[in-house]
């Protein structure tokens, strides 16, 4: 990316500030707003295609930018943070810094195009707490899933793990699945678990959740976790559950799932000269998305909970 492009992204940014500064007056505040960056998946590698590799620093530095100018109390990344090879990690994960404020990461599979013994530091050098987790922010609880947990590229070659997913995928294959692929994954019954407890405790404390993971859940069309079905039965049973965010599908997509938007958003990779990120902003009726570059602005409606 040349200087022109990295200001033409600098300057689109701060027109966007100043636009939101410029809301008229008695406007309701949100419970929360945050930034959302995706799929950054920076290599040191040519472009392939339209996957424009190096430029993820410079269009990641411009984002930080300007979402530290929103005064945010954190910005989620949801998960392929690099491309391939675990020196990229240092080479990108500084560009974050700009934002002056915590980064909540979540696993891509991608971050595990790393040789073997290189995958058990993953998780460690995102400065994650675990695999998967949640926190909470402003009454607001984040569940924040592991969709690598059961998969063919997370765990060494011939561990145990590692032969699980591959019947798994096996068994996904011969039912003619369209989600059957190498790079999709899932949760293991251990997480899955983890999650009705916390969606348990979410509801007796009457905490609105947000779900975040890096395989899509919904749309039905190919991207989506291999046991996305399973997940969703768990969703249904806690009324706690407000809204789904993920990656992955590098082009994006919202879909509705008994009332609980379901929303994967782009990824920041593609194209030299634009970007894709968001401000999320949560309110206790809907959700209101600034979305930047590629990522579309928008209001989405969030169902009522009694």
């Amino acid at each position: 990316m040349n200087r022109r492009a990295f200001l033409a992204l600098s300057t689109a940014a701060a027109s966007a500030t100043r636009t939101r500064a410029e809301e008229p007056a008695g406007v309701a505040k949100p419970l929360l707003s945050f930034g959302l960056i995706t799929d950054v998946q920076y290599a040191d590698a040519d472009p392939e295609g339209e996957r424009h590799y190096r430029t993820s620093i410079p269009k990641l530095k411009a984002a930080a930018a300007d979402l530290a100018a929103e005064s945010l109390p954190f910005t989620l990344h949801l998960g392929d943070v690099i491309d391939r090879d675990f020196a990229s990690f240092a080479e990108i994960l500084p560009c974050f810094e700009g934002l002056g404020h915590p980064v909540r990461h979540l696993l891509g599979n991608h971050d595990f195009s790393v040789r073997d013994e290189e995958k058990g530091r993953v998780t460690a050098v995102l400065e994650m707490p675990a695999d998967h987790y949640s926190f909470t922010a402003s009454g607001v609880r984040f569940v924040m899933l592991d969709t690598n947990d059961l998969s063919t590229y997370k765990h060494p070659e011939g561990s145990a793990a590692d032969r699980r997913a591959e019947e798994a995928l096996k068994s996904l294959a011969t039912s003619g699945s369209a989600h059957a692929k190498p790079w999709n994954g899932g949760l293991a019954q251990a997480q899955l678990d983890w999650l009705e407890k916390e969606l348990t405790a979410a509801d007796a404390a009457k905490e609105p959740v947000i779900l975040c993971g890096h395989h899509p859940l919904l749309p039905e069309e190919g991207h989506q976790a291999w046991n996305n079905r399973e997940v969703l039965a768990v969703i249904d049973r806690h009324p706690c559950v407000r809204a789904c965010f993920f990656g992955h599908n590098h082009a994006g997509n919202e879909v509705f799932h008994k009332g609980i938007p379901c929303i994967t958003f782009k990824s920041l990779l593609h194209h030299p000269e634009t970007t894709a990120y968001s401000v999320v902003r949560l309110f206790p009726d809907r959700l209101k998305i600034e979305g930047r570059g590629r990522e579309n602005s928008r209001e989405i409606p969030l169902r009522a909970v009694g």
